[in-house]
């Protein structure tokens, strides 16, 4: 009996380490959702305003807009203000838009007129922000959120210390109050290319918001028109299957019986 329970010990550790192995080191290979060929199919991605051209503030997640003077303005305009005013803003498909085409040399710029003013008054050059909402299609794990970004004369992003944030949502969020906090990140002034890392906690969501912060001439279309964005890239995995979680389950139950037993045995 004694050996039959030793056998039976080992086989459950030899079970558990093959599970640890085999089921959520795959699960978590992290990689960039962005370029996941089933994410691009399904997913898109959303600019909402957050203010108007008078400074004044206005409902989160409501009026999508399109950015001037790159791949999205509606009609021509080659300066970056922004030609779309929100009448006719949708989502884009992260298999056509700029921002997840895995090339730093196509850009979206050009923030005029949307923007909530997190400091200064819109009649001034002032600090403000607006949202870029990612919807991946489905629910995935996020580990990180990499945004390649420029900037520059006239195209200026916030450099203040973690003014840049990033929220996620496991449903489409219709105000802030639906969005989770996930990491803040910085920018350097003077930066060609360079990289805003949110890096938090791995958290399960749909949704990665954006919540970008620039420096903006007066409202409205005089002065900086707010920086450059060239790439966003979302790292994360899948969630693993509930099976997997109820084999890794049995097995530690399985350890747990048969190290008892085998701790009898050797007494």
């Amino acid at each position: 009996m004694k050996t039959k329970t030793f056998a039976l010990w080992t086989s459950c550790l030899t079970l558990f380490l093959g599970l640890i192995a085999a089921q959520p080191l795959r699960a978590q290979t992290i990689i960039n959702l962005t370029q996941d060929v089933t994410v691009r199919s399904a997913g898109a991605y959303t600019y909402y305003a957050r203010g108007d051209a008078s400074g004044v503030a206005v409902a989160p997640f409501t009026t999508a807009f399109y950015p001037g003077a790159s791949l999205h303005a509606s009609s021509g305009g080659t300066d970056g203000s922004l030609i779309d005013t929100g009448a006719n803003g949708a989502s884009v498909s992260l298999s056509t838009g700029y921002l997840s085409d895995n090339s730093a040399s196509t850009s979206v710029w050009g923030w005029i007129d949307v923007e909530q003013v997190t400091s200064g008054s819109a009649s001034t050059t002032h600090n403000g922000s607006f949202d870029i909402l990612f919807d991946l299609g489905s629910t995935y794990v996020i580990t990180s959120v990499v945004v390649t970004y420029t900037d520059a004369s006239g195209k200026r992003w916030t450099s203040t210390a973690n003014t840049q944030l990033a929220f996620t949502s496991l449903t489409a969020p219709t105000s802030d109050s639906g969005l989770t906090s996930f990491a803040s990140a910085t920018t350097v002034g003077s930066a060609t290319n360079g990289l805003m890392t949110f890096d938090g906690a791995d958290v399960e969501a749909r949704y990665v918001d954006l919540r970008l912060d620039m420096s903006i001439g007066p409202n409205p279309t005089s002065g900086s028109v707010g920086g450059i964005v060239s790439e966003v890239a979302i790292y994360g995995y899948a969630v693993p299957e509930p099976s997997t979680y109820a084999l890794l389950g049995m097995g530690v139950v399985c350890l747990f019986i048969g190290g008892s037993r085998c701790r009898g045995w050797k007494r």
